[in-house]
This record gives structure tokens, C-alpha cells and sequence, in this order.
């Protein structure tokens, strides 16, 4: 393990340790998982350029340009990425936007706070009035405009009633364009973007754009536009390996194959430590869905609330069915919760085991389409689906948690780390990733596992207890035995707690929570240190 790995948090961190050619890999690894949004692709744009080797690597520039392209065209406003831009290709235009755009800027502090999440709602608060007396003051401060608008995505708020008072500088009118549609798509309101859209000029209409304006002629219901923009922003820019997915699912969609819930049986467990309210609104949403005949098990890991009479009084809701209840007098963490269930002779009798977080909500037909693309190959082991923190308002919901990789160029320097669970904090699920595609970890709030995997790989490690870890451990083991882990963006989970962080979608981790993740990641890095070649061959084939 390498002997500045708590020291090693970040992207930025991470990318410290790499060499300029494994700088490049890293960014064609995170092309293939997900849309470079604008900050990761500043990010990896700066590190990029630091060190001397840059200058000798025609490929560490291309891949620069690329970089330092994608974040302009995500972060229009932003005066240090246009002066780059301007160094490299200068333009009369482009200087007069930096010169504007540089006398308006906002202070670092105060435009650090835009930035923010809402655990730190009294202070974006206090930005948000410092931002509304500027543009009061200079009605074309377009710096304070942006920060305002950055600030209404991250809360939610509509931005009409401040937008009739800021003047944007005629210089700035088509940066200031973008920046707007991207406020309203990336939030999926396509009733303000769309028309929005459609006064943009087609000479500034960037590949980035065409992808959200393709969500949201998707969203609006009309599938032809849609298409069209996804095809027309693949063709000008073909690292959008995230978008090509998308349009194969839009083109060639899998066929839900209901019969699946009578030919194969499957066990639903799930287990719950002192949450009852929730455990109920949970097995409630459960007893909605096309499940079939299949049994359900529910663990009670040690519960001193109200669990077990709200569990009780639910039998009904499972009509023709087996509802069993498992009450245990301490909690033995999650792990070891679910191999108690994994162990029952009723759920080893069943094909199938899907486990599910006792506060999800899950669509429909969830079920349904797991077995579908379990069917597709007898190789897959693990199913999981698009993760995403309850909706708010008429906003798209945010998401949580999509899929993962192995960064295989930093386990050559004795860190296993995986890659991020989204493409960026805070993003929406406008749509993009509504498809299926191989990983090596998906989301273990609720995801489908087949039988004679579960044989083959063994128990969840009793190591990572209480919880974290012990779901992506399983998925790298069943992985490293030759099993398939499936993403299926098709099946939409709403996770309401994000591992005890509560109920506030971007609150930050507790102490204690954070203890225990980081604990668990150091015996996730010793666990696997002997297979560190064979996860960075797994790596390289997705």
C-alpha cells in the first residue's frame, strides 16, 4: 500500500502520483464512463499541464485541449478557462469576453461560496444576498449573475424573479445564452430550456449542449429530436462513449420479459436496524411492484423501535406469498446480516437473491428487468440499477450512485481506488444514463444476485462491518471469479438515507460514518493487494 495513502484524497491528489501518459489514460478512463462535466475536466486539465513532460507529449496536449474544451463549454462563464482558451487560439471575440468577464469577477471567497452544498445553507444564504445587492448595484455584473444561478440549481429555487434585472453585456450574450439553457436542462426543466434551445445560435451550439438539450426533447416526449441531438453531438465529438450507450438503448431497447418472474424464482431480503417508519414506506413501495410469487425476508438487525409490530402489521400486503420476519436481539452489521439471509434454506432454494436498503423506493417493474439482463448472459452474477436522492420540486432528482471502475493506473502505485459513483456532486439524472453496461460495482441499496454466483465468491466479508464496503468487496470478488457485474439504467432506485447520512442529499458524512468508510477502504486495499494485476486487467477491459 502506498506510504502517502491518507494523504492521497481527491482527483487531484490521485493524479499527483501519475505519470503524463497514465494522465491521458486516466481521462479516456473517465470518457468511458461518464460526460466530462466542467469542474473534473478543469481538473484533469490542470494536472495535465503541471510538470515539465507536458511540453514533450503531443498526446498530454491534445487530450489538454480536449479538456480545457469540454469545461468551457460546461462553465461558460468562467474567466480563468476562457483566458487559457484565448492563449491557445486567440480571437477578438474571445479577448473581449476575458477582458469583460475579468473586470467582473467575483471575489474568490465570495464566489467559492456558490459552490456549496446544503449543508452549508446559512452560508450560501448570506452569499446568495451579497450576489443580489451586487447585481442591485451593477444590473450587468454577469460574475453575480452566474453565482446566483449556481446557487438556484443547488437549492432548487427559480431564477425568474431576479433574471429581469440583470442586463447581460453584449460581448457576453451568447456565453450568458448557454450558461442559462445549461441552468434549466441540467435541471430537467424543459419547459424553460427547450425554448431556450432554440435561440441559440447553431454556430455555438457545442457538443456538451446538444447532449442536455437531447435529454430534454426526451423528456418533453419527443423522441425524434432527441435522437437527432444525442447523433449530432456523438458525430462532432466521439469520446461521448456515455452518449453512443444511450443512443444504442434508445434504438435497440431490451424487451422486459415478465414470464421471467414465474420461470425463475427469486428471494427479496432486506434488512433494518431501528428505522421502522421508513422499513415501512419501503416493504409499502415493494408490495407495489411486479414481483410475482417471490418470497420476501426481512431481517430485523437488533431493533428496539417499532420495526417489528410496523413489519408485522404488513403481512397482508403480501397476499400468496411467504413473508417471513427475522428478529435478531443485537445488530450484527450489515454484512454479516446479509449472509444470515444469504444462509436461510428457503432463500438458497431460490435462483435468485435480490437484497434492497430499507429505504428505496423502487419502480415497477425493477425486478422484471433485472432477470431480463440476468438472462442475457449466464455470466452475469450481480444486477444494479441508476441510484438517485428523492426528488424535490419540479426539479430531475439528483444523482447518487451510477457505477464504478478500478483505476488501473493508480493500483500500479500500490492504491486501489475505484472510480466516482456519478459524473459530478449535484448532477441530475436528466437522462443520460438511462442504459445498460458492464462494471465491476454497482450500488448494493438494491441489486439482483444470481445463485451460483453467490456459491462461487463466498460471503459478504464480515471484515467491513458495521457497513460500507462490503457490497463493492462482494461485486470485486465476484468479478475477479469471472463474473459479469450489470449496470441497468433502465431501473431508477430513490435511496433516501446514502449510508446514514441522512435524509439531506448532499450532508456531509459524519465523523463516525467517515471513520468507518475510511477504515474500510484500507482493508479493501490490503484484502485485494494480491490482485491487483488481475483488477487492472479487469479494468482495462471495460
Amino acid at each position: 500500500m502506498h506510504p502517502d495513502y491518507f494523504k492521497l484524497f481527491g482527483v487531484s491528489a490521485e493524479l499527483s502520483l501519475l505519470t503524463i501518459e497514465d494522465k491521458v489514460g486516466c481521462v479516456n478512463m473517465m470518457e468511458r464512463l461518464f460526460m466530462l462535466e466542467g469542474v473534473l475536466a478543469t481538473t484533469f486539465a490542470n494536472s495535465l499541464s503541471t510538470g515539465s513532460a507536458f511540453a514533450d507529449s503531443e498526446a498530454a496536449q491534445q487530450t489538454f485541449l480536449r479538456c480545457i474544451t469540454r469545461a468551457h463549454h460546461a462553465l461558460p462563464l468562467r474567466a480563468d478557462i476562457l483566458a487559457v482558451l484565448q492563449k491557445i487560439t486567440p480571437s477578438e471575440q474571445r479577448a473581449r469576453q476575458a477582458e469583460i468577464l475579468d473586470a467582473l469577477v467575483l471575489p474568490q471567497a465570495l464566489n467559492d461560496k456558490t459552490y456549496t452544498t446544503e449543508s452549508r445553507e446559512e452560508e450560501a444564504e448570506a452569499a446568495y444576498s451579497a450576489l443580489l445587492d451586487m447585481l442591485a448595484e451593477n444590473p450587468a455584473h454577469v460574475g453575480a449573475a452566474d453565482g446566483l444561478l449556481r446557487l438556484d440549481y443547488t437549492f432548487g429555487r427559480d431564477p425568474s424573479f431576479w433574471l429581469g434585472r440583470f442586463h447581460c453585456p453584449k460581448p457576453l450574450a451568447d456565453l450568458w445564452r448557454s450558461t442559462l439553457f445549461l441552468h434549466y436542462a441540467g435541471r430537467g426543466r424543459w419547459k424553460e430550456a427547450l425554448p431556450l434551445w432554440e435561440r441559440i445560435p447553431e454556430k455555438i451550439r457545442t457538443p456538451y449542449l446538444q447532449v442536455y438539450a437531447a435529454d430534454n426533447y426526451l423528456l418533453a416526449g419527443d423522441r425524434d429530436s432527441g435522437l437527432k441531438a444525442y447523433a449530432a453531438a456523438l458525430r462532432r465529438d466521439p469520446s461521448l462513449h456515455p452518449v453512443s450507450l444511450r443512443l444504442d438503448a434508445l434504438l435497440s431497447p431490451t424487451a422486459p420479459r415478465p414470464e421471467l418472474l414465474r420461470e425463475r424464482k427469486t428471494a427479496i431480503c432486506l434488512y433494518s436496524w431501528n428505522k421502522g417508519a421508513v422499513l415501512e414506506q419501503t416493504l409499502r413501495a415493494l408490495a407495489g411492484t411486479d414481483t410475482g410469487d417471490s418470497p420476501v425476508f426481512v431481517l430485523l438487525n437488533g431493533c428496539t423501535d417499532d420495526s417489528l409490530p410496523r413489519a408485522e402489521a404488513l403481512r397482508e400486503i403480501f397476499p400468496g406469498r411467504r413473508y417471513d420476519i427475522i428478529t435478531l436481539p443485537v445488530n450484527i452489521g450489515a454484512p454479516a446480516a446479509r449472509n444470515w439471509l444469504i444462509h436461510l434454506p428457503e432463500v438458497r432454494a431460490c435462483d435468485h437473491l435480490a437484497f434492497m436498503d430499507d429505504d428505496v423506493i423502487m419502480p415497477r417493474d425493477w425486478l422484471v428487468r433485472y432477470l431480463t439482463e440476468m438472462e442475457k448472459d449466464r455470466r452475469t452474477g450481480v444486477v444494479g440499477c441508476k441510484v438517485v436522492f428523492p426528488p424535490q420540486g419540479e426539479d430531475a432528482p439528483v444523482l447518487q450512485y451510477l457505477f464504478r471502475n478500478v483505476n488501473a493506473f493508480l493500483l500500479r502505485h500500490g492504491l486501489l481506488k475505484l472510480t466516482t459513483t456519478e459524473p459530478a456532486q449535484g448532477i441530475r439524472d436528466t437522462g443520460l444514463y438511462t442504459f445498460t453496461r458492464r462494471s465491476l460495482g454497482v450500488m448494493g441499496c438494491l441489486h439482483l444476485l444470481r445463485r451460483s454466483a453467490l456459491e462461487d465468491a463466498g460471503d459478504f466479508d464480515i471484515r467491513f462491518s458495521p457497513s460500507q464496503v462490503d457490497d463493492i468487496d462482494h461485486d470485486l470478488c465476484l468479478a475477479l471469479k469471472g463474473w459479469k457485474i450489470v449496470y441497468c439504467g433502465e431501473v431508477t432506485c430513490e435511496h433516501h438515507q446514502n449510508s446514514g447520512i441522512g435524509t439531506n442529499r448532499r450532508a456531509r458524512h459524519s465523523q463516525a460514518s467517515l471513520g468507518s468508510i475510511l477504515g474500510n477502504d484500507v482493508k479493501l486495499n490490503f484484502k485485494h493487494e494480491s490482485d491487483f494485476s488481475a483488477l487492472m486487467q479487469l479494468a482495462g477491459d471495460l
